[in-house]
């Protein structure tokens, strides 16, 4: 047994051992505990982008929350395709409630699909709530003649993608092998913002990418229609996007539609964040509670407001829900997945 490990043990046995005292033997207190404390917030990515967009100003406004107040210091934690962060918060960090991290959107499927960067088990991690989903999109330049997902059934285009390992790789070859389109797939690329730039320097005809990074950074290439969202990709339908089919809307039958909504489940996951598993379940309480009232917070709420940052929170408990689903798939429905992106 490791160090760790003990403890672990030894912290929630003497959680369990109080529950059980008399009542003049208070419950332990998360404010006390994390009064003068301070929290690692661990983000798979490195500075600047949109994790940072997010994890910034939440860390500010969810500290303000937690009870006892904890100091939040962001570190960039990127490597291994987000596995690195997820794997030092079960791996390294104590689970004594001072670490929290973000996971990426594909780190669920990463695990279902047995990807040899996890080292970790997001079934026993505590979730602690999701401030927006990652919705993803497909896109294509506004000089294609193409106006709907049926047509690049006939008609090839060419999408950019930074390596097979990738999104930008995987999306546009399950869509050719699921969906029956002509997506000719050129990799190479720099970065999902370089596939993305390809389209409007011309190199490329359409991309893959969130609908977050649209609407905070380039929604003059809609409203100039130098771009055409085809597809959103998710499990529900954005209100911003209510006029946009969703994948799973050209499921040829009922098996396809369950695939989709496999590949579909990661845009729920978004900008989340999680404590490791093993916290003792008073601080997890209080960290979820904390996160529930931040996001009511209105100075907060404001704020991604006027920053035009796209808000759509999840409490911990379904976001947990969610991530078991996905988990939890048939075996035969995830090798069909990792068929179709191969």
């Amino acid at each position: 047994m490791t160090m760790r490990w003990w403890r672990s043990q030894v912290l929630a046995w003497a959680v369990a051992f109080a529950m059980l005292c008399p009542a003049s033997a208070q419950t332990p207190s998360a404010a006390a505990y994390y009064q003068d404390k301070t929290i690692r917030m661990l983000l798979p990515t490195g500075p600047g982008g949109g994790r940072a967009l997010y994890a910034l100003p939440f860390a500010e406004a969810f500290s303000r929350h937690i009870p006892g107040n904890p100091r939040i210091v962001p570190i960039f934690m990127p490597g291994a395709g987000g596995s690195t962060a997820i794997n030092n918060a079960q791996n390294v960090a104590e689970p004594d409630g001072l670490t929290i991290v973000s996971p990426l959107k594909g780190s669920v499927i990463a695990q279902a699909t047995n990807d040899p960067s996890v080292k970790y088990d997001l079934r026993n991690f505590n979730w602690i709530g999701r401030i927006t989903d990652a919705t993803q999109i497909f896109f294509i330049s506004g000089k294609v003649a193409a106006r709907t997902v049926e047509d690049l059934r006939s008609k090839e285009i060419i999408v950019g993608a930074v390596g097979r390992a990738s999104v930008t790789y995987q999306n546009p070859a399950f869509f050719n092998r699921v969906i029956g389109t002509k997506l000719k797939i050129v990799t190479g690329y720099r970065s999902a913002g370089a596939t993305n730039m390809s389209v409007q320097n011309g190199e490329t005809e359409g991309a893959f990418t969130t609908w977050n990074d649209i609407q905070s950074y380039h929604m003059d290439l809609i409203t100039d229609s130098k771009i055409r969202v085809l597809v959103q990709i998710a499990l529900h339908r954005l209100p911003d996007l209510k006029h946009v089919p969703l994948l799973s809307d050209f499921a040829a039958n009922e098996g396809d539609r369950e695939l989709i909504d496999f590949m579909s489940s990661s845009s729920e996951l978004g900008q989340t964040y999680a404590a490791p598993p093993g916290v003792p379940a008073y601080l997890v309480e209080a960290l979820r509670r904390a996160f529930d009232a931040t996001m009511k917070d209105p100075t907060y709420v404001d704020r991604l407001r006027k920053a035009n940052i796209q808000y759509n929170p999840m409490v911990g408990e379904e976001l947990t829900q969610d991530v078991l689903r996905t988990l939890n798939a048939p075996r035969s429905l995830i090798e069909r997945y990792q068929a179709a992106i191969n």
